[in-house]
């Protein structure tokens, strides 16, 4: 099957029986998407809505309010979340938010529903990146049917199962891959969005797709692995790299290694990689066009991304079959007037053995220093109990003089159970400094 377009979902009424998702076990015709969408659309148009703000955390309501709001001739603004501070911040910029109640208050009407102008229906994003501060993105409906069309190009061969999620809709790897793509290719999609893996697995159909991150991903040591008859066609990760561990654990559980996908809120997905082995490099998404900059940053030109190259702060290098990712160019600091990568500090730091992963940031002040974030390995435990906060840490620094320079190594240091990571997976640098508050 081919990929459909979304501008244009609302309008066949010969497909009013295919189901378009599942809600407590029970399908949702895409009719009754239609007349609930209809609904939607009189009450935007009455009320003179221009721009509204979706909060739905149902992604059936999400997509009854996206349709909606789309064919009443509005603006859809997708907060980060639903936290008071994150709206408080763009409070001016919507008339109106949109939750699961209101979107249910709509009612239902007769659809009479003239396509939409893909081209012309707009979608803002809001992405913190790694500082925390939220970036505005705008997108429209058309660059996402052209993306739903690369997606099906590439895994039309996993069938029509169901499509199960572990990450929210409101960031574009989730709207892409658990909203998009499936509507315009037929695939029904699990209303909820599973937290746990208990549940997900409790629920889960034969040849199912499930989209997911590292963050979930690296969640799921003790679990059972599942009945052949059971597993997943495909598994995607988003959000950050996937370890080569993480993936041989989903393996083990969910019966094959997951699709790993590189991308952004700005440029779609860019490339994935299959993990036939631990190096695996990427490869690009057919249609793309990728180079490397003199400074060796990646820069693309994207069918459903705009006209216009992107230059992104990503660091590849070239090899054969596609390309390596080294990291952020943009996470380069000057310490004591050296460069140093905070990319390289923390693959330095996690080749230790006491060391199960770290996360490096620069710390405000004047001379700038370096702090490290640690989770340690079960040696490394009982290394720590053994010597204590700051006799482990020294013994950190002390074991990096061989690979970094004095400048280079971090200076302060926290001890942690887990690493603090947004929702799919991605480090704030936010994040990290407030576990160093306390130390200046």
């Amino acid at each position: 099957m081919t990929a459909g377009a979304l501008s244009h979902l609302l309008c066949d009424r010969q497909q009013d029986a295919r189901p378009v998702a599942c809600r407590g076990g029970a399908a949702i015709s895409l009719g009754q998407l239609a007349a609930e969408a209809a609904g939607l659309a009189a009450r935007a148009r009455s009320s003179g809505w221009q721009r509204a703000a979706l909060t739905a955390q149902d992604s059936y309501s999400f997509v009854v309010g996206l349709l909606g709001l789309m064919h009443g001739g509005c603006e859809v603004l997708l907060p980060a979340n639903r936290q008071p501070g994150t709206l408080e911040a763009m409070r001016g910029s919507f008339d109106v938010l949109l939750d699961d109640r209101m979107i249910g208050e709509a009612g239902r009407q007769e659809p009479r529903l003239e396509p939409l102008d893909g081209s012309a229906c707009l979608l803002t994003f809001f992405t913190s990146g790694s500082t925390g501060a939220p970036k505005r993105v705008p997108k429209t409906l058309a660059m996402f049917e052209r993306e739903a069309e690369t997606l099906q190009a590439v895994w039309k061969k996993d069938g029509q199962g169901t499509v199960f999620s572990t990450v929210p809709h409101q960031h574009v790897y989730g709207f892409s891959y658990k909203i998009a793509w499936p509507l315009a290719t037929g695939r029904p999609f699990q209303a909820a969005t599973n937290e746990t893996w208990e549940g997900l697995l409790r629920d889960l159909t034969p040849a199912a797709t499930i989209v997911s991150s590292p963050a979930h991903l690296g969640r799921m040591g003790g679990l059972q692995p599942l009945p052949a008859d059971r597993r997943p066609a495909r598994v995607f990760s988003a959000g950050a790299p996937l370890t080569y561990e993480a993936a041989l654990e989903a393996e083990r559980i969910l019966g094959l290694r997951p699709t790993d996908i590189i991308g952004s809120t700005e440029t779609g997905t860019i490339a994935m990689r299959e993990w036939n082995g631990e190096n695996q490099p990427w490869q690009s998404m057919p249609g793309l066009t990728l180079r490397c900059d003199e400074e060796g940053r990646l820069n693309l030109l994207s069918p459903y991304a705009g006209p216009e190259w992107i230059a992104t702060a990503d660091l590849i290098a070239p090899v054969p079959g596609g390309f390596r990712w080294l990291g952020r160019a943009d996470r380069i600091v000057k310490i004591e007037g050296r460069r140093v990568s905070l990319n390289g500090v923390e693959r330095a730091l996690s080749v230790l053995p006491w060391v199960a992963a770290a996360a490096v940031v620069l710390l405000p002040g004047n001379p700038g220093r370096l702090g490290a974030v640690i989770l340690p390995s079960e040696t490394g435990k009982e290394r720590l109990a053994a010597l204590g906060k700051f006799r482990f840490g020294r013994l950190l620094r002390a074991s990096l003089a061989e690979t970094l320079e004095p400048a280079s190594a971090p200076r302060h240091w926290r001890f942690v159970e887990a690493l603090p990571s947004a929702e799919l997976g991605k480090r704030r640098e936010s994040d990290l400094l407030k576990l160093f508050e306390a130390a200046r």
